[in-house]
């Protein structure tokens, strides 16, 4: 809309004429929303202030490239920099308090002045733009342009009861005024800056004063404007010290800068581990720099409380939002840093964000590129990631099992150890020289060494058909599991897992470059030994099936059935087709928060009903079994059986499927008092 205008001389006798205009109504209108809709919070006004000077300051600045003479810096008058200056001043008598923000900008003729702030939703920003005909330094002044809606500048009037615009374009200077009523006047200024510039003047109300105190002002400015590319000035301090290091390269921000950077946008006291400036101008325009934390943001604050997104939303250096709700998928809420896009579609108050289609196509561009930066680095500096991934890699485990979009880039990065890790070579010549430097000082162990999905598929054996998994409390146990057996005969590397979800991370993945992840616990684990035609240790055929159908006599309703088993080395028997151990956990955190009917149900899923017990026919214990059930001794063939019964508690232990050891403890106690007994009949045979 435009504005009517009606004039008259407020003044006769002086040369200064004062136009009075009126609003239109449907613009009246819109200036009350504005002023009492619009935006959530009051403080926003500075930010829309801000930007509108750092317009100001960036036209000027391009149009000074093409004639230096006409808009360049003037000297002491005009600055020896472009800037923008806030400042506070308070009637002697402590009635009025008036808060002024000032540039050396473009500034406006009356004509511009009347057209601009007289008619609302007409930004001067967004008509510099469509006439920017892309000359010498037109694209940087593009991107540079904050104001899109032409509506910000009244946002004033949500705290001021009266607001002054002087202005001069560095011919003439004019006042714009009003109380934000529907009228506003344009006169002859004395106050505008000189020779350019613009100096907005609030008449702060009485329930707003404490918005323009000098603390309130730099909360302000560090919440929304902290990074606007020209300096501020509160009552004569340089404010923004800290520039927008996302908008420049790599190259050009040191690691002490980056450091201080990244305590700021994320109030952390650690540093970061890795850096990633990153820009793109198709399909959207973004420059961003992301962060890596050097530690886990969530140690410490609750077992299942999780922190924001710690990525800051950015607009031409204006905050959308500070905690980016929605940009990236929740596993990367580690990650800290600014996201600066030109594309992304704002509501009118530059508060929201109106297209998610654009939003997703942000995150999902971000996403990929932080994740490729991390195979990068993982690549580069194997050494520094892993140490990284120690610390922060559950949430890459978390992804893996909630993004199935990111699952194999997630993959990629995973890292775990193995059966090979204890001695593995370490790769890069710096880390060769530190393992040498490592040995010669005596550190030698690298039990904690960790291998990649690529690093251990390279490794596989000919005939080695899946990626094998364990897993076990610890690496020592891990080693002692008769699971392990026939992997380590046939030279299979097995991944070691020791936290809770490494098992749904393997579930959730399947497979990984063709070859399929399988747990060495699995009935399907396809890792059977030869059979020794040779072997004189095992028994014949027939006894070998009797004893298992003795076996399943005495284990009667307690396993699905007894097998012989073929990936036995050292260990009597183990069991397969139990439940995984990550599922069991979860089974019982639900009964714990179920009732009793849910509980019923919960109980009745036991593992017992799908197990196997796979028993090793060549073991000497169960050779002794297999002799000690035949005997006429009843004595003998009860501890026969519960000797059994014990293979089994075993086979479960090892399993991890033993939720209460202490049922077998009086079992234990009959096989250890028959042991003494026969040992003491031993001695006195001998005496």
């Amino acid at each position: 809309s435009s504005a009517s205008s009606s004039s008259s001389e407020t003044n006769p006798e002086d040369d200064v004429k004062t136009r009075e205009h009126e609003f239109k109504a449907e613009t009246s209108r819109l200036l009350d929303i504005v002023t009492n809709s619009l935006y959530q919070e009051k403080e926003v006004f500075l930010r829309e202030l801000i930007s509108n000077s750092s317009d100001a300051l960036e036209k000027r600045r391009h149009e000074a490239i093409k004639d230096a003479s006409e808009y360049g810096l003037k000297g002491v008058q005009d600055d020896l920099e472009f800037r923008i200056k806030i400042s506070t001043r308070e009637e002697e008598d402590g009635k009025e308090l008036k808060l002024i923000v000032e540039d050396n900008g473009i500034g406006m003729s009356e004509e511009e002045l009347t057209r601009n702030l007289g008619t609302i939703a007409k930004s001067g920003s967004k008509e510099f733009l469509e006439n920017l005909s892309g000359g010498k330094g037109g694209k940087d002044a593009a991107s540079n342009i904050i104001g899109k809606f032409g509506v910000g500048f009244y946002s004033a009037f949500m705290v001021g009861k009266k607001v002054e615009v002087h202005t001069s374009n560095g011919k003439e200077s004019f006042v714009w005024a009003s109380e934000g009523t529907g009228k506003f006047t344009v006169s002859k200024s004395n106050e505008a800056p000189k020779p350019r510039g613009t100096k907005i003047v609030i008449h702060m109300k009485e329930d707003c004063k404490t918005i323009a105190s000098q603390w309130a002002i730099e909360e302000t400015l560090k919440k929304y404007s902290a990074f606007v590319s020209f300096p501020i000035y509160i009552n004569e301090n340089k404010y923004n010290e800290i520039g927008a290091l996302w908008m420049k390269k790599h190259s050009e921000v040191s690691d002490e800068q980056a450091t201080a950077f990244y305590r700021y946008v994320s109030g952390a006291t650690d540093s970061p581990t890795f850096r990633m400036h990153f820009e793109a101008d198709a399909p959207l325009t973004i420059r961003s720099l992301i962060f890596f934390p050097e530690t886990n943001p969530e140690r410490g604050i609750g077992m299942h409380a999780k922190v924001d997104s710690g990525i800051a939303l950015y607009s031409r250096r204006v905050l959308i939002q500070k905690n980016a709700h929605g940009l990236l998928p929740p596993f990367l809420r580690f990650l800290r840093g600014v996201v600066d896009c030109e594309d992304i579609p704002l509501n009118i108050s530059r508060e929201t964000l109106q297209d998610s289609q654009v939003l997703r196509k942000l995150g999902e561009v971000v996403t990929k590129r932080a994740l490729k930066h991390l195979k990068d680095v993982a690549k580069k500096d194997p050494k520094a990631y892993d140490k990284w991934f120690k610390e922060c890699g559950f949430f890459l485990k978390e992804g893996a099992c909630t993004e199935p979009n990111h699952t194999q880039q997630i993959a990629e990065l995973l890292r775990f150890e193995s059966s090979e890790t204890k001695n593995a070579p370490v790769e890069g010549e710096e880390q060769q020289h530190q393992q040498k430097e490592d040995s010669e000082e005596g550190m030698t162990d690298n039990a904690n060494a960790v291998t990649s999905f690529e690093k251990y598929i390279e490794r596989m054996k000919p005939d080695q058909k899946h990626i094998y998994y364990l897993v076990a409390p610890s690496r020592a146990q891990a080693d002692s599991s008769p699971y392990l057996e026939a992997c380590k005969a046939k030279g299979y590397e097995v991944l070691y897992l020791y936290a809770h979800v490494d098992e749904f991370v393997m579930q959730h993945l399947g497979n990984v470059k063709g070859k399929f992840i399988v747990s060495v616990e699995a009935e399907n684990a396809d890792v059977s030994l030869d059979s020794d035609a040779n072997d004189t240790t095992t028994i014949s055929e027939d006894d070998k099936k009797d004893l298992l159908k003795w076996f399943s006599d005495v284990l009667q309703f307690q396993l699905k059935e007894v097998t012989a088993s073929n990936r036995l080395v050292s260990s009597p028997a183990l069991l397969s087709g139990h439940e995984p151990e990550a599922m069991r956990r979860y089974r019982a955190m639900a009964s714990m928060a179920s009732d009793s009917a849910v509980n019923a149900r919960l109980t009745a899923l036991t593992d017992k009903i799908t197990t196997t017990l796979e028993v090793n026919c060549k073991h000497p214990l169960l050779l002794s079994i297999n002799a000690a059930r035949k005997s006429s001794d009843s004595k003998v063939q009860k501890v026969a059986k519960d000797i059994a019964f014990q293979i089994y508690d075993n086979a479960r232990v090892a399993a991890g499927t033993m939720d209460d050891p202490r049922e077998m403890l009086g079992r234990l106690n009959e096989i250890l008092l028959y042991a003494v007994e026969s040992v003491d009949g031993d001695e006195r045979r001998k005496s």
